[in-house]
């Protein structure tokens, strides 16, 4: 049964615009070509750069489009699926998609939308969609997108308390899989448990990258790290996907610069930043930082925690999936700012930084309604803080990066 209500559905609708989808093309060629400009690379990252290109998926088995880093990517690998992840940060496709959905809503819901109204894009490839109600824009995006193919609107709990809501999560998670199953045939608990070790393999890779950054971060810049963890997310074969990490990270571990490097260390927290959309990364490192750490759902963040399975039974694999995918989360949709503020703290002790960036997405107001809290704090305890809110436009980078040297200059006179 449906979770949406029938009464009212429109037909798909698609606005054919050769426009948008060649400057969405170039767009992120631009941020390509502004990466090639990185004076240390890992030799192999051509291969994470490819992955990026929608039309490299594969299409040897069913696609199922996700948005969120909420939902259980094994429970679709087990159903012999790909996931592909569609949350946009393409430019170009904000303004198709504020065409339907008009008004004050967030840009990653407007350019998501914008991408279906391709019919020649990837997210109309996919054969089913999974959306998880991160904020109400995400919520009620479920009910829009039911129109164009199968959508499950995962449901989140209020807040991050396992004692009081772990069975409804469990049951959601159930929920999940039975509408996968139903699509694409059984889940097999073989098949689900070589999902989730696929997934632990990833998790261990992506927290030794992060090592090997902190340590030294021109070993992979920040940007190349964010397009390798990404790249993992688009239908790409998680062991291939592993091969080619670990080569990335051997390099990274062998890297030894010519001289000390004196940069600020950041850590960033905020907003999700997303493939083409690299502008506050770019800005950070041409500024002279480095982040080091970061709490982003796109970041190093998103991939940190394993599934952690004590036995083997489907119900408690089911259970397992959501202690990791809810419960570990740090999206502040239902997280207290306590306990995200006590992550970017010991953030910046872990790994030394000497101060905090925040990125806020123009009308994302859950990362908005944390700003305040968030620099009274870090300022209380005298740590230099600054909100880069912005939005997906390059007009006001020059405006940005005088703010953003000053800021340095200031953590520069503090040391």
């Amino acid at each position: 049964m449906s979770q949406f209500d029938k009464r009212y559905t429109l037909p798909p609708y698609h606005a054919e615009d050769p426009g948008a989808r060649k400057r969405a093309r170039f767009i992120a060629a631009q941020q390509l070509e502004v990466q090639a400009g990185i004076s240390h690379r890992p030799a192999n990252i051509a291969w994470f750069e490819k992955r990026m290109d929608y039309a490299s998926v594969p299409a040897d088995k069913p696609l199922v489009g996700y948005f969120c880093n909420m939902v259980p990517t094994e429970l679709i690998w087990a159903a012999g699926a790909r996931p592909v992840r569609l949350d946009c940060g393409n430019a170009a496709l904000v303004q198709p998609g504020e065409e339907v959905l008009s008004g004050e809503v967030c840009l990653v819901a407007k350019s998501s939308f914008g991408s279906f109204l391709d019919r020649e894009s990837l997210a109309n490839r996919c054969d089913a969609l999974i959306v998880a109600a991160s904020c109400d824009a995400k919520r009620k995006l479920g009910e829009v997108l039911a129109d164009f193919k199968p959508t499950f609107t995962l449901a989140l709990p209020p807040e991050q308390d396992a004692a009081r809501y772990g069975k409804s999560a469990q049951a959601e998670v159930e929920r999940l899989a039975e509408f996968l199953s139903a699509r694409f045939g059984t889940i097999s608990k073989g098949a689900l448990l070589d999902a989730i070790e696929a997934g632990r393999k990833r998790t261990a890779l992506v927290r030794k990258l992060q090592e090997a950054r902190a340590a030294n971060p021109a070993a992979i810049s920040i940007r190349d790290f964010f397009l390798i963890l990404q790249s993992s997310a688009l239908g790409a074969d998680l062991a291939e996907w592993a091969e080619q990490a670990q080569g990335a990270l051997a390099e990274a571990e062998a890297y030894r610069p010519a001289r000390r490097r004196i940069r600020a260390r950041m850590v960033l927290t905020g907003a999700p930043i997303l493939w083409p959309n690299f502008k506050p990364l770019n800005l950070i490192e041409e500024s002279g930082a480095d982040v080091v750490a970061d709490t982003l759902c796109t970041g190093a963040q998103s991939f940190f925690d394993p599934v952690v399975t004590e036995e083997k039974s489907r119900g408690a694999l089911m259970r397992a999936l959501a202690a990791r995918y809810l419960f570990a989360s740090p999206c502040p949709c239902f997280i207290s700012q306590g306990t995200r503020l006590s992550r970017v703290l010991e953030l910046v002790e872990q790994f030394h930084a000497d101060g905090v960036i925040h990125y806020g997405l123009r009308l994302c107001q859950l990362f908005d309604m944390e700003s305040y809290r968030l620099s009274r704090v870090l300022k209380g305890k005298k740590i230099p803080f600054m909100n880069l809110r912005t939005d997906y436009s390059l007009e006001d980078t020059e405006q940005l990066r005088v703010r953003l040297e000053a800021f340095l200059e200031t953590v520069g006179e503090r040391e």
